[in-house]
């Protein structure tokens, strides 16, 4: 049984990511949501172009979760939170991967947190922001949910 999501048999749900996204838009500065490295099934899987190591916008919160409403389970994925003021930037050219080395800072301004989900077995949230992982961590604390200060 889920601790974080009592109701779920399993973990990395689309319906988990939309908890998970809208518990952090309280916490966040205004933000564009970006996705890299992605393996989901569900009618939404292939509806963006996120399944190679290149960032690609998935957009707003709304979007984001529109997006997350087609997706039965994630397989494996990389999310960046990007303070929408900076997200201007040539993102394209970076290059993420779910099995790149945990505790990555990425060089990149107004990087407000990553989340990645793992082997349909648990998420992780990462921040450099300390007060951001406290705040989540209040809601969040369970094994299907790892929370890291970078």
């Amino acid at each position: 049984m889920s601790k974080c999501f009592p109701s779920d048999k399993v973990i990395c749900l689309g319906t988990q990511l939309i908890l998970i996204i809208k518990t952090l838009k309280e916490f966040l500065a205004p933000h564009i949501w970006y996705g890299a490295d992605i393996e989901a099934v569900g009618i939404g899987a292939m509806k963006n172009d996120l399944n190679n190591i290149q960032l690609n916008p998935t957009g707003t919160d709304s979007e984001f979760i529109q997006y997350c409403s087609g997706i039965d389970q994630f397989i494996w994925g990389v999310f960046l939170c990007i303070d929408a003021n900076l997200s201007s930037q040539n993102i394209q050219i970076v290059e993420l991967e779910t099995e790149d080395e945990p505790f990555r800072s990425i060089s990149w301004n107004g990087v407000l947190l990553e989340i990645r989900a793992f082997d349909t077995s648990h998420f992780e949230i990462y921040s450099e922001d300390i007060k951001t992982i406290e705040m989540i961590s209040k809601k969040f604390s369970s094994s299907e949910i790892t929370l890291k200060n970078l």
